[in-house]
């Protein structure tokens, strides 16, 4: 469930995965759904776009500069302050100093880095002089493309969870073309939003559930909900004033128990994620520490020092960890919230962060220092919101979409936006 540029003036803006905040007027039922601007890229010198059905490259202005029958590669440059524009096949070039728009014949696929999208591509350039590029497509077109990476494929009992998950996407898909209009896109195509791949993963069943649940949003007093979710709560989810103290609180979101009320099994105890365990050594922590802690926190990496000791502050009532404290040989270093994930990442090469903050520590000392120690907990991601595992799990025990929505946003309603 981690912006960037308006044209080629605003400079970049590094934006979390915040939910909507403001109140917004349902359209009438019989208004298209909008489209919506995905960033798929932002930091190349160049791009390769190709279609098999063809496409028609446009100006800022509308005008078609370059044209293509189909099997052909278009190659974007950028040229500060101009994008150059050839097509591999058949010699054509163009030049633009503006948003350029490829838009495909006969609604064919565009594909980039072996990637396939509905939808049209734009493209313009950064103030760094980087290219920029954005899918534009419906909005429901764009949930086919998010359902199967969010939430896998699941079987016919796993059909209420799909269902589930197509209303908070594009709950909070609709938070961000508001938030976000003037940003020159609306949502990442990473877990910075939702993780979103074109073409490539759908399947029936996801595309049935966004089908199924056409424009339908969760709403709480006329607001859209802050839909977020994660993977695997543990058996309690988050409470988003202790995840993320600097975001707007909503009572919805103060975590609940997430389990059956009769038996009293967590809904996501299936998942391999549910409880887990990583070790290091003292030497491997304090390796990890020295790199995550500069980054993380700001401070030069040789203010650092030597690992000693690390130990829990505070916990929340679900048990997840608030902030821990770091002393070293040069001082002490205290992280609170979600950023404890990753500065405690489990593999620096792949910079894989703690699953969650829901954990205890296991340590060995020697000569006042940690010789060895166990990282132990429970879950996978933040926590707020629904859990994609127990919304599986309830699902295959047989709630349905809307009971799975009110356990976990407890208060909203699933309403009609388009």
């Amino acid at each position: 469930m981690k912006t960037v540029v308006l044209g080629f003036c605003l400079s970049l803006l590094v934006c979390s995965c915040a939910a909507p905040e403001r109140s917004r007027r349902y359209v009438g039922a019989r208004e298209a759904a909008p489209d919506i601007r995905v960033l798929l890229d932002e930091g190349r010198d160049h791009l390769r776009i190709s279609s098999r059905g063809g496409f028609s490259v446009m100006a800022s202005n509308g005008i078609s500069v370059l044209e293509s029958s189909g099997g052909n590669i278009l190659k974007v440059s950028a040229s500060p302050p101009n994008l150059n524009l050839r097509l591999e096949q058949g010699g054509g070039v163009a030049t633009a100093d503006g948003e350029v728009r490829v838009v495909p014949k006969s609604n064919a696929a565009l594909t980039v880095n072996r990637v396939s999208y509905a939808g049209e591509m734009r493209l313009l350039l950064k103030p760094n002089g980087k290219l920029m590029l954005l899918n534009v497509l419906p909005l429901e077109a764009y949930l086919e493309g998010v359902l199967p990476h969010e939430i896998g494929n699941l079987g016919p009992d796993g059909f209420d969870a799909l269902k589930s998950q197509a209303i908070a996407a594009r709950t909070y898909a609709l938070g961000k073309i508001d938030t976000r209009s003037s940003e020159g896109f609306d949502v990442y195509s990473s877990v910075l939003d939702q993780v979103y791949k074109g073409l490539n993963g759908r399947n029936k069943s996801a595309s049935a559930a966004v089908s199924d649940t056409r424009g339908l949003v969760l709403d709480r007093d006329g607001k859209w909900v802050k839909a977020y979710y994660c993977a695997c709560c543990g058996g309690h989810t988050s409470d988003i004033r202790e995840v993320w103290p600097d975001r707007e609180p909503a009572d919805y979101l103060h975590g609940i128990p997430d389990h059956d009320a009769r038996r009293r099994q967590a809904f996501c105890r299936e998942n391999k994620y549910f409880r887990w365990r990583y070790s290091f050594s003292g030497r491997q922590l304090g390796e990890i520490l020295r790199s995550t802690i500069p980054s993380e926190l700001g401070i030069p990496q040789d203010e650092v020092g030597v690992l000693e000791d690390i130990s829990i502050g505070k916990r929340t009532r679900s048990g997840r960890v608030v902030s821990i404290s770091i002393h070293t040989s040069k001082g002490d270093f205290t992280v609170t919230g979600d950023k404890i994930r990753w500065v405690l990442v489990t593999d620096l090469r792949k910079r894989r962060i703690l699953p969650s903050v829901m954990f205890r520590l296991d340590k060995m000392m020697e000569r006042d220092r940690i010789a060895f120690i166990s990282i132990v907990g429970g879950g996978n991601g933040h926590g707020v919101g629904m859990c994609q595992n127990g919304a599986i799990a309830m699902s295959r025990k047989g709630y349905t979409y809307k009971m799975i929505l009110e356990h976990y946003y407890p208060g909203c309603s699933v309403v009609r936006a388009y």
